[in-house]
């Protein structure tokens, strides 16, 4: 029997650095998108967000490919937040897997390190 612990998978996490803007009701804020994955993005605001809420989130992936959704945020601690995809347009969806494949696709997957505890 096997010692090592089986953590689930998770989507592999790509470093980007794009200026954005979030949006609830009425009210838009700006946000630094830090990272992407398949399901959804990290990202830095200057507001303290409430786990569960739904925001619309614009950027830039590259000149001339926005992306347009609506995101969950499923984390949030001093304006770090952890988001998942929930909607998008069929070109945002389009231009946010062009965008993965085109600059991420055949690199290795690291083996994922956890401490334990």
């Amino acid at each position: 029997m096997s010692t090592r612990k089986h953590y689930p998978q998770r989507p592999r996490r790509f470093e980007i650095s794009r200026r954005g803007t979030l949006s609830y009701g009425s009210h838009r804020f700006p946000c630094l998108v830090q990272e992407v994955s398949e399901q959804g993005l990290f990202l830095i605001c200057n507001y303290d967000l409430e786990i569960g809420l739904e925001l619309d989130v614009e950027f830039e992936l590259e000149r001339g490919a926005d992306f347009s959704g609506r995101i969950l945020v499923r984390h949030c601690y001093d304006g770090c937040v952890g988001a998942e995809l929930i909607a998008a347009d069929a070109r945002s969806r389009r231009n946010w897997k062009h965008f993965l494949e085109s600059h991420y696709s055949g690199q290795p997957v690291p083996e994922e390190r956890r401490i334990s505890a």
